[in-house]
């Protein structure tokens, strides 16, 4: 069988697929509770601190309803590694990030690529899975 025929193991898929939404959706989680940290090492004043996250989750939830129909039209494959690869470039330029508006822009970049991941991933599960096994059922 040739390599491009080849499916791996339902469980790889749901294990990359999981840690896809795992490493965009713990983002905000990630980043609350050390905000005030954050603020100090930066010179960030606190009321300005909270936008890190919402910068975050607005770019999430604005760019996860915007992929969907891009998903559809090149495929779903192309869109997930895209969104992994400028996942994994943003959250290292983190720890470049020198003031609050380079680390806001990272945070608005991971957002746009969480929100690629976490639209895409789940479409993807739909699309891998025949619809007689989704969800549990066994059958029509």
């Amino acid at each position: 069988m040739s390599l491009a025929k080849r499916h791996p193991p339902v469980v790889l898929i749901l294990l990359a697929l999981w840690l896809m939404v795992l490493a965009s959706s713990s983002q905000a989680t990630i980043v609350a509770p050390i905000l005030p940290r954050i603020g100090e090492a930066l010179g960030i004043p606190e009321v300005l601190q909270g936008t890190l996250v919402t910068g975050y989750a607005i770019a999430l939830s604005a760019f996860a309803i915007v992929i969907g129909p891009v998903s559809d039209r090149i495929g779903r494959r192309p869109v997930l590694l895209a969104g992994t690869s400028s996942m994994a470039v943003l959250l290292g330029m983190h720890g470049f990030a020198s003031d609050f508006i380079s680390l806001l822009c990272v945070r608005i970049g991971a957002g746009v690529s969480g929100g690629i991941l976490t639209g895409v991933a789940v479409a993807y599960v739909g699309d891998y899975f025949p619809s007689s096994v989704v969800g549990g059922r066994v059958g029509g």
